[in-house]
């Protein structure tokens, strides 16, 4: 295992989310149309993908709950929070751990 910002993340994990803040920290030309693109990959990727997205949601959601974001990021933190509990309310993502962690945050 590698170290990622205080995260135990395996080699290639960490390779990919290196890859992806430096196509994002100024690489990428248009989140649309990188979205649409991606949604022509591979069923099975897709589905694949999407599992990284939620867990990226969720985690700004909890960081959201938490109050870790600062005007920068406080937007996605926010939306993301919103979109995750709407997710779990609509019975979609059963997550006791998360509901948990909201509910103190209350």
């Amino acid at each position: 295992m590698e170290d990622y910002n205080g995260i135990a993340i395996s080699k290639n994990d960490k390779e990919f989310v290196m890859a992806f803040d430096n196509f994002v920290n100024g690489k990428m030309q248009s989140a649309t149309n990188t979205g649409k693109a991606l949604a022509t990959i591979h069923r099975y990727l897709q589905s694949q993908a999407f599992k990284v997205c939620v867990a990226y949601i969720r985690q700004l959601a909890v960081n959201y709950h938490n109050g870790y974001y600062d005007e920068r990021n406080e937007t996605a933190a926010r939306r993301a929070a919103m979109m995750y509990d709407t997710l779990m309310n609509g019975d979609e993502i059963y997550d006791p751990e998360y509901k948990e962690l909201k509910d103190k945050s209350v």
